[in-house]
């Protein structure tokens, strides 16, 4: 019944149903002693996949605690000005707890060094340049920084707590995503890249695991352990490999050091590719998947889904260049493109843009499109000036020689 009634709040929490439908489905629960799920697909209050998504959550939710308790961690204990209440996730540099900021009465996701870590120089500088790098960002679709401190000997820093769930659980709850879905996954995280650019700032970890999507489908970008920055210069050394294999971009797995957006567009094309297929590019241990990044091609999307727009698979396949002269030079120019997807889309079904900015929108990217495609021609019709001066000059120096 414990965990009836934690199914039920996770519902609640989560928007799926009311309190007054809870309640109404427990009292049913307890009076015949069927599970609170079974009662409240039964009552039309959620469907069956929606109940099976709750179930995993809790899941989750219990496995976490249970290694908490088991593990002996921070749980329940105070760091600085901070109350740790319960751990939510752990990456290869830290684990991040539900926390309270004492002061603020606010929850937020504290990131604690592991503590084998902290008494490496270089880790420790990584750790405090995620931080330092992170607090100066500010954008609706990256995680917000607030503090960074070290307590008896533990470096933490303080982020906005987001409360909804990874892409990476979206995918293991549903495989394969909607394309709609992707689509506005894609632009939100586009526009989280297109500002770091602005601050000369490479991501260099992005995957499903660091995209979170809040209950009102705002996608925020998290994690930066892995930054590359005007503060780092002193950190890395050409060779070192960082970032990980499932999306890590072929230049990354080289280990080349001087990194631009581009990388970033790869490992964003590699997450879309696993959003619509429910896989990830390649298959085998890190070293081999690394190897396929640099030199094998993706897998042709349209043997493992039918429904992707072909402009999409475009895209995609634009992403994903090997080489990164052949990928989007920008996240601007990712943006347009799926823009101009979502547009006709659209145009498909009624619904034309509406809003002024909307149109500008529209209108500014067919001139974009436009001149491109006039450029292409201007550079088609030189080629083909060149080929017939050059052949007209063979034909002449040919009668030269034949008279003489």
């Amino acid at each position: 019944m414990d965990d009836d009634f934690r199914y039920g709040q996770l519902a609640v929490e989560s928007r799926l149903v009311t309190p007054e439908q809870f309640d109404a489905a427990m009292t049913i629960s307890k009076d015949s002693g069927a599970p609170l799920s079974k009662v409240m697909i039964d009552h039309g209050y959620i469907d069956t996949q929606t109940a099976d998504r709750l179930s995993k959550a809790l899941h989750r939710i219990i496995r976490d605690e249970r290694a908490v308790s088991e593990g002996g961690s921070l749980a329940q204990k105070q760091i600085g000005g901070y109350k740790s209440l319960r751990r939510i996730g752990e990456g290869g540099m830290g684990e991040v707890y539900l926390a309270e900021q004492l002061n603020m009465h606010r929850l937020v996701a504290l990131k604690v060094l592991h503590s084998q870590w902290a008494d490496d120089e270089e880790f420790r500088k990584r750790f405090l340049l995620e931080a330092r790098a992170a607090g100066k960002l500010s954008h609706q679709n990256l995680i917000n920084v607030y503090d960074v401190g070290k307590y008896q000997g533990k470096y933490y820093f303080a982020m906005e707590y987001v409360d909804g769930v990874t892409v990476e659980d979206m995918i293991e709850d549903e495989g394969m995503l909607p394309v709609e879905k992707v689509i506005d996954i894609t632009l939100q995280v586009c526009l989280a890249l297109q500002y770091l650019f602005k601050n000369d700032i490479v991501h260099r970890d992005i995957k499903p695991a660091n995209m979170l999507v809040t209950k009102d489908n705002v996608v925020k970008l998290g994690d930066f352990g892995f930054i590359q920055s005007a503060y780092d210069a002193e950190l890395l050394q050409e060779g070192t490999t960082l970032g990980t294999p499932d999306y890590i971009s072929p230049e990354q797995a080289r280990g080349e050091r001087n990194l631009d957006v581009r990388s970033d567009i790869y490992s964003l094309g590699a997450s879309v590719f696993h959003m619509l297929t429910g896989k990830t590019l390649f298959k085998g241990s890190c070293s081999q998947v690394m190897r396929d990044h640099i030199n094998t091609e993706p897998p042709p999307i349209q043997e493992l889904r039918g429904d992707v727009p072909e402009e999409f698979m475009r895209v995609l396949e634009k992403m994903l260049g090997k080489d990164p002269a052949d990928r989007f030079q920008s996240a601007e120019e990712v943006i347009r493109d799926l823009e101009l997807i979502k547009i006709d889309q659209a145009a498909d079904t009624g619904d034309l843009p509406a809003t002024r900015s909307q149109i500008l929108h529209v209108i500014s990217a067919e001139k974009a499109r436009i001149k491109e495609l006039s450029e292409s021609i201007r550079m088609m019709n030189v080629k083909f000036w060149v080929i017939v001066g050059v052949a007209a000059l063979g034909w002449i120096l040919a009668l030269i020689f034949a008279m003489t």
